[in-house]
């Protein structure tokens, strides 16, 4: 009777052991499915995206951002049209930039990111964004997705659309387009130096609110088109003084002082009142006097991307050789 009992119990422990083998075998092999099934997953979003390169930073932080980015969000507004022109995948960008009547065509197709919205960024799911390296949100758009943050004043207007077209996979486009705006200004830097001579010099002023500024050769308002690209001299209190900062806050009493031949003048922002134009010594001007005085949007000149250089050349090569 004991043999018997002691037969059905070995029975029994085979029994459970050969159920206990089955299910770990069976959670075994649903837990490597799972896995793989994850693995493969990451592996066709990274193939998607073809891969991540790595990018130094005007900082000189090393980061990865995507090889072939595919869902941009440009916030750094002074970049926008140079992404567009590129072609590069812009899923949103900063809702300051229609305020130019050239840019804003190209928003058609794209959300507009109103300022420092996160949450905004994070619906779009990006997988790249390009932003000012003074942007107080740089740490939170860093948690969203990889984010290029840019020095303004560190680039020449060429160099960083080249530098866009790195960063966007575009590069060969970029480089089309400097060697077709670098040969149309060739042609027309010699026919303003026939309009104007040699050493005619410019200056670009505008006023923001009760601040009058004047600027350098690299900082927008046509003043690349102006200085670098059609040769027009810089006046000496501009070169000594703001073309290493890239713009200077004045007085209406210092205009005279930082003043051109050629006048080009911003109508600046709705804060303006623009009543240094109404004083004596800016009536007194050699520009003012001689007729000499070029106004400008500022809404459209102040971006040096190529669709606002492509309008804005056109009005600065009216001006000077009419």
């Amino acid at each position: 009777m004991k043999r018997l009992i002691s037969i059905i119990t070995l029975m029994m422990v085979l029994v459970l052991a050969a159920c206990g083998n089955s299910e770990e075998s069976s959670e075994s092999s649903v837990e490597e499915n799972e896995g793989s099934a994850s693995e493969a997953s990451s592996e066709e979003s990274t193939e998607a995206s073809g891969g991540m390169v790595s990018y130094t930073t005007d900082a000189g932080e090393e980061i990865e951002i995507p090889e072939d980015p595919q869902r941009v969000v440009i916030l750094a507004t002074s970049y926008f049209g140079n992404v567009m022109q590129l072609e590069a995948n812009v899923v949103g960008a900063h809702a300051r930039v229609t305020e130019s009547d050239v840019l804003e065509p190209y928003t058609e197709d794209i959300e507009l990111v109103e300022d420092g919205n996160i949450e905004q960024v994070m619906n779009l799911d990006p997988d790249l964004i390009i932003t000012f390296n003074s942007d107080e949100n740089l740490d939170k758009l860093k948690a969203v997705a990889p984010t290029v943050p840019i020095d303004y004043a560190k680039w020449n207007y060429l160099d960083v659309h080249r530098e866009l077209g790195k960063i966007t996979n575009t590069e060969e486009k970029a480089e089309e387009w400097i060697a077709g705006w670098e040969a149309e200004l060739e042609e027309d830097r010699a026919t303003v130096e026939e309009a104007i001579g040699e050493d005619a010099t410019a200056s670009v002023v505008e006023q923001y609110a009760k601040d009058i500024y004047v600027y350098g050769t690299n900082w927008g308002r046509g003043t690349e088109i102006l200085y670098q690209g059609l040769g027009v001299d810089v006046p000496q209190a501009i070169q000594d003084e703001v073309v290493e900062t890239g713009w200077k806050a004045i007085s209406a009493e210092e205009i005279e002082k930082y003043s051109g031949d050629y006048m080009f003048v911003g109508s600046g922002d709705s804060g303006a009142d623009n009543a240094y134009r109404d004083t004596a010594v800016w009536n007194n001007l050699e520009a003012v006097q001689n007729e000499r005085v070029v106004e400008f949007n500022s809404s459209i000149f102040y971006y040096n991307d190529p669709y606002s250089l492509e309008y804005q050349k056109d009005i600065i090569m009216e001006a000077l050789t009419k």
